[in-house]
C-alpha cells in the first residue's frame, strides 16, 4: 500500500524539493496549483497528507479551513506553508500539523517530512486490519486456556474464531506469534463483540515487548499491503 500526498503550489521549485523527499520516504506525490483544483480532488480521493501553499495559493487559506471539515481528507496529515501572510498560531488554529515558513530548505522540509511520516503510519494503523490465520490461545474467567484462530488484526484488538456458544464476559487473556515474528503478542482484552464463534476483542493492556513488536509488524504491514477494512466490527447484518 503506498503512502499518497498532495501538493498545492504554483512554484515549481518546492513542489519539486517536496516530491524529491516525499519519494525518498516511499510517498507518491500528487500536485494541483489552484484550490479549485484541489477542492475537486480531495472530493474525489483520500490523502494520508496534503501540503498547502497556503500564502501564494489564492484561497489556499481557505482551502486549509475546509480540510479538516470534509469527510475523506479531514485527518491527512496537513503541511502548510507561509509567506508572511498567515501567521503560524492561525495555521495551527487550523488544524496544521506542520508549518513551514519561506524561503524552505531541504533540511527543514525532510526533517517535517520525516515527522509526518510517523503521523500518517500511526493513523494508518488505527484502522488497518490485517488478515493472518495463526493459533491463538484464550484464557477465560475460568482460567481454562482455549485454542483459537486469528482471523484478523489490528493495532487496537484481535478478530478470533472460538468454538463457543455464548458470549464470554470479563476479562480475557489472549497469545499468540505473528507470522515470521519470534516475539509472542500477550495482553488482557475484552470482548467487543460475538457473532456465531467469533469474537472481536479489544487490547486493555499489552506487554511492552507485545506492543512494540505489534506496531513494527503492523508498520511492514501497512507499507505492502492493502488493509480488509477501517473497521474493527464484523459488517452489519
Amino acid at each position: 500500500m503506498s503512502l499518497e500526498a498532495l501538493i498545492v503550489s504554483t512554484d515549481k521549485e518546492v513542489v519539486s524539493a517536496f516530491r524529491r523527499v516525499l519519494s525518498a520516504n516511499s510517498i507518491n506525490l500528487s500536485a494541483a496549483t489552484t484550490a479549485q483544483e484541489a477542492g475537486q480532488i480531495l472530493v474525489n480521493r483520500k490523502f494520508d497528507a496534503v501540503i498547502i501553499d497556503c500564502d501564494d495559493v489564492k484561497g489556499g487559506f481557505g482551502l486549509l479551513e475546509g480540510l479538516r471539515k470534509g469527510q475523506s481528507n479531514r485527518n491527512a496529515v496537513a503541511f502548510t506553508l507561509l509567506n508572511g501572510v498567515t501567521t503560524m498560531k492561525q495555521a495551527y488554529d487550523l488544524g496544521s500539523n506542520f508549518v513551514l515558513e519561506k524561503p524552505l530548505t531541504a533540511d527543514r522540509i525532510s526533517r517535517s517530512v520525516r515527522a509526518g511520516r510517523g503521523l500518517i503510519l500511526r493513523e494508518r494503523r488505527r484502522y488497518f486490519r490485517y488478515p493472518v490465520g495463526t493459533d491463538a490461545f484464550i484464557t477465560l474467567g475460568d482460567d481454562k486456556e482455549l485454542k483459537a484462530k486469528v482471523l484478523n488484526l489490528s493495532e487496537g484488538g484481535v478478530a478470533v474464531g472460538l468454538a463457543i456458544k455464548t458470549k464470554p464476559e470479563g476479562q480475557i487473556k489472549t497469545r499468540f506469534l505473528l507470522p515470521l515474528s519470534a516475539v509472542q503478542i500477550k495482553g488482557k482484552c475484552e470482548v467487543q463483540w460475538f457473532n456465531d464463534g467469533q469474537l472481536g476483542l479489544r487490547f486493555t493492556q499489552l506487554e511492552p515487548e507485545s506492543r512494540q513488536e505489534l506496531t513494527r509488524w503492523l508498520t511492514r504491514k501497512i507499507e505492502s499491503s492493502d488493509p480488509l477494512s477501517r473497521s474493527p466490527e464484523p459488517p452489519p447484518r
